[in-house]
C-alpha cells in the first residue's frame, strides 16, 4: 500500500502535459483530413477543400457568413443548410465536438 500512495498522488499530475486540443485533432483527423489541409493534424493534407490556416483571420465562411465561432460551430455542424449542395458533408457531429474543433482552429493563428 505504501507504494501505491505516491502513485496515486502522480495521477492527477499525469495529463498536465498532455495537449489540450488533442480530441479535436483526433476528430479532425478522422472527420476533416481527407479535404482539407490542417496545421498541427498529422495527415491533414488535403485539397479538396481549402487549406484551414489562417482561418480565423478570414472574414467571411463559406462565402455567406461572418466569421464568428458561432458561425463556424453553425458550419460545421450543418453545412448543407447554410450552402444546399455545398461539398462539404454533414458530419454527424455533435455541438460540443463542432466546439472543440472551432476553438482549436481559432488558435492556428496565434502559432
Amino acid at each position: 500500500m505504501r507504494r501505491l500512495i505516491p502513485l496515486l498522488l502522480a495521477l492527477p499530475l499525469a495529463g498536465c502535459g498532455s495537449d489540450p486540443h488533442a480530441a479535436a485533432k483526433a476528430l479532425m483527423a478522422s472527420q476533416c483530413a481527407v479535404c482539407h489541409t490542417i496545421p498541427g493534424v498529422p495527415g491533414a493534407k488535403g485539397v479538396v477543400g481549402p487549406s484551414l490556416a489562417g482561418i480565423a483571420k478570414r472574414q467571411v465562411i463559406a462565402g455567406k457568413l461572418a466569421n464568428t465561432p458561432d458561425n463556424m460551430v453553425r458550419w460545421i455542424m450543418h453545412p448543407q443548410s447554410i450552402v444546399p449542395n455545398t461539398a462539404m458533408p454533414e458530419l454527424g457531429l455533435t455541438q460540443q465536438q463542432a466546439r472543440e474543433i472551432v476553438d482549436y482552429l481559432y488558435t492556428l493563428d496565434k502559432q
